[in-house]
């Protein structure tokens, strides 16, 4: 275990003899630090913090310190899980959630840039890019494989299926269906996540039946229930297993939803100006 004479580590934290802990790092009570893991200058750890194996945790980063929340009483016990293999870059921030017992989650192989901010109670999967100056305000889920870019900002409670991907300056305030692109300042859907599912090893029956699901669901003019119903009975009809990728993105379309569903349509450009590949190849 290397820790640097100016570091300050509660006595309670159980940290794993190969973690690396540099100048001025502030470890608080009840932390737990996996191996491999290293955790550069000035960084805090707030209480009751589980980090895993060989994560990497840049300059000045603050984990698990107390959410940004009007009233949260500083004596509950809630921390913040961090899986493995992530890659924290330096002034990034993870809250710890607000309610007994809760904590905000993060998995594996993620990568968050720069100053990016996860609120409390948020829930991120693995493999997520969160870039620069990006932001989750409480409670959002952002699943498997979701790259946000540069000042994506996300509302309180949205969810953002599993990759999906969204433009910089783009603002989130209603969930994101899977493998969907977002854009602009109100937030719409521009079409399909193609080179995110390709990297993802997605067939190209697969991605083609999920472009023209897209196009029934968010451009056909039906309502989503109504639209869902229709994709459903095609698939009956073939007499073919649905792909397992639409039928994920057919099951977050129809579950409950705190936000509702972000519109294929904005305020920005009506219908007409859209072309028949905007987004999708």
């Amino acid at each position: 275990m290397a820790i640097h004479p100016s570091a300050i580590i509660d006595s309670s934290a159980v940290i794993h003899e190969s973690v690396e802990i540099g100048p001025n790092v502030i470890v608080d009570a009840n932390v737990e630090i996996g191996e491999g893991t290293e955790i550069m200058a000035g960084t805090v750890i707030g209480p009751n913090t589980k980090i895993g194996k060989r994560n990497r945790i840049h300059y000045h980063t603050v984990i698990g310190h107390e959410p940004q929340f009007v009233g949260f009483d500083r004596t509950l016990n809630t921390g913040v899980i961090i899986g493995d293999d992530n890659e924290i870059r330096e002034f990034a921030q993870i809250h710890r959630a607000i309610h007994e017992g809760n904590n905000t989650i993060i998995g594996n192989h993620n990568f968050m840039m720069a100053t990016a901010h996860v609120a409390h109670d948020c829930h991120v999967g693995n493999h997520v890019v969160l870039a620069s100056f990006s932001a989750l305000a409480g409670h959002v889920v952002v699943e498997d494989r979701v790259f946000l870019s540069g000042m994506v900002a996300v509302h309180q409670f949205c969810r953002i299926g599993k990759g999906a991907m969204a433009g910089g300056h783009a603002g989130i305030s209603k969930d994101v269906p899977p493998f969907m692109t977002v854009k602009g300042g109100f937030g719409f859907l521009t079409g399909v996540n193609v080179i995110g599912l390709r990297r993802a090893g997605v067939s190209g029956q697969t991605r083609l039946a999920i472009r023209q699901a897209f196009r029934n669901i968010f451009r056909s003019g039906l309502s989503v229930p109504h639209a869902l119903r229709a994709v459903c009975e095609e698939w009956e009809a073939k007499q073919e297993p649905m792909p397992e990728e639409l039928k994920y993105l057919v099951d977050f379309c129809s579950a409950p939803s705190k936000r509702g569903l972000m519109s294929g349509r904005s305020r920005e450009y009506g219908v007409e100006n859209w072309t028949e590949d905007d987004g999708v190849e």
